[in-house]
């Protein structure tokens, strides 16, 4: 035992997002002495909200599928409170055309043929290949082998070739293959590639395997907001978790993973330097935190490390948050709860970040879902646009510090958001009585992800081809596990379902090593 130690457990969860809290939680229930040790004050990640005057905003995920899989694990924690949900849509506005896309593939169809008659034959084609693929990828998690761990991974092998042999082929065949190529075997018109490549305006550059995974979740499985909100899912978990004795520490930040000479975990270091000894230690911290800042290196396996340190993550955005009044807004050309806009498609050698009227935005209309979250005629919006880290790097001094001109940056910046989110909804910047954003800087510092990622790892297949698997739980660390949107390398059940499954396969394999 360390000199200094401050305690002895089970197991200690690094972070308390979802992936975290449901992993530490199963292993509360399952007896396990555990330590949840948060760096932020604030329990559950980005899925929790904030007031700025009579409103309440959502800090990160806005809705998510999969509730029959979220109620199933609520379900093994104990948790019986009964949630409803809400199915939202998705609706994109381009120069072009203007469309519900969250409807069944056959409805979606028809919708296309009328728009874009010339591709009538090519929308068959490539439809009627992508359902392939979907039928193969819904609830990949229950039989492919490469979707789970331990023993359930054993048995799933066993029975592959005899149940699902030709869902297997497709999901390997395709994973390898990207969506670009097969659109343009059977699509001319780019904007269209464009639409069924990315659902929005930008150039496909995932797998045709994830392109089914996303169409399958907004258009099949759906995506859905819960009465009780994320934040009230995570408070759920969390109150379970400390129901069966499982110890928290918030405002406590880990400075090291600690391993021994024979490549095993025994614990943690805080920056207060206590002491936290383990037989196994689970990380909600994303890859490159986990491996490049509290890892020493030289108990990573160096190609293990370089594949870390050269496979991309999912870029951040800047976010807009809005208390309006509904009385000043016209809303008339508003189908939807999620909203995707693009005034202008320019050439590519035209782009420029801050030209919103040029990029693909979001509007959600939040308190569609959220209803209590904005006074009575009045709205919360949340305005958003994927946005990289590197342009806002030089306005950070460290931690929580910016440099003077970051906030009348960021104003400028949100006022040309809003500029733009004006030609759809006319009489925005009149109605607004509350406004605050985030940027990069904002989602590094308090969801604590690598230069502020929000969506796992990057889509671009070729960079998901560097990765070792489709679940990256399991490391080279012995008894190092991982969870969250990071421990996968694509996320196959869409952000907040498959955070949560990580967690709670995490936890099933300490389980079963340690009973």
């Amino acid at each position: 035992m360390y000199s200094g130690v401050y305690g002895l457990y089970n197991v200690i969860v690094i972070g308390s997002g979802i992936g975290g809290l449901t992993c530490a939680a199963k292993l509360a229930k399952n007896g396990k002495k555990v330590l949840l040790l948060e760096k932020m004050r604030v329990i559950g990640g980005t899925s929790h909200i904030f007031k700025r005057g009579e409103f309440y905003f959502p800090m990160g995920p806005l809705s998510f599928s999969y509730p029959d899989l979220l109620i199933e694990i609520l379900t093994e924690l104990g948790i019986e409170e009964k949630i409803e949900f809400r199915k939202n849509n998705f609706q994109l506005i381009t120069p072009l055309f203007d469309i519900v896309y969250s409807q069944p593939i056959q409805e979606l169809r028809i919708s296309l043929k009328k728009i874009f008659t010339e591709e009538q034959d090519g929308i068959d084609k490539f439809l009627d290949e992508l359902e392939k693929i979907m039928k193969a990828t819904v609830n990949v998690h229950q039989w492919h082998p490469d979707y789970l761990i331990g023993k359930k991974r054993d048995n799933a092998r066993k029975n592959l070739l005899l149940k699902y042999k030709h869902e297997f082929e497709l999901i390997e065949k395709y994973s390898k293959i990207s969506a670009k190529q097969i659109l343009e075997k059977y699509i001319s018109n780019e904007i269209l590639q464009n639409f069924l490549g990315s659902q929005g305006t930008y150039r496909p550059n995932m797998s045709m395997l994830l392109l089914a995974i996303m169409w399958c979740l907004i258009s099949e499985k759906g995506i859905w907001y819960p009465s009780c909100g994320m934040h009230g899912i995570n408070r759920s978990i969390y109150d379970t978790f400390l129901n069966y004795n499982g110890e928290v520490k918030v405002a406590s930040s880990v400075k090291e993973i600690l391993i021994d000479r024979n490549n095993r975990v025994t614990g943690v270091k805080t920056i207060k330097n206590e002491i936290f000894e383990s037989k196994w230690v689970i990380s909600n911290a994303d890859y490159k935190r986990t491996f490049l800042e509290l890892v020493d290196p030289k108990k990573i396996p160096e190609e293990y490390l370089n594949v870390i340190k050269d496979a991309a993550f999912f870029d951040s955005e800047f976010c807009v948050y809005l208390g309006v009044d509904s009385k000043k807004v016209d809303l008339s050309k508003i189908k939807a709860q999620r909203v995707y806009f693009r005034k202008e498609i320019k050439p590519p050698e035209k782009f420029d970040l801050e030209d919103f009227d040029n990029r693909e935005i979001e509007i959600s209309f939040w308190s569609e879902n959220a209803r209590d979250s904005a006074p009575l005629e009045k709205l919360t919006l949340v305005l958003r646009s994927g946005f990289p880290y590197e342009p806002f790097a030089h306005w950070k001094l460290g931690e929580m510090k910016r440099k003077e001109g970051y906030i009348s940056y960021k104003k400028q910046l949100a006022e040309k958001l809003i500029k733009t989110a004006e030609n759809i909804i006319p009489g925005l910047s009149s109605a607004i009585e509350v406004m605050d954003s985030g940027t990069p800087l904002t989602y590094e510092d308090f969801s604590q992800r690598f230069q502020g990622s929000i969506a796992g790892w990057s889509w671009n297949v070729n960079e998901s081809k560097k990765l070792p698997g489709k679940l990256l739980i399991e490391t080279p660390i012995e008894n190092l596990l991982m969870v969250g949107m990071y421990a996968a390398s694509e996320l196959f059940l869409g952000g907040y379902p498959t955070a949560m499954y990580t967690g709670n396969l995490a936890a099933d394999l300490v389980i079963e090593r340690s009973p």
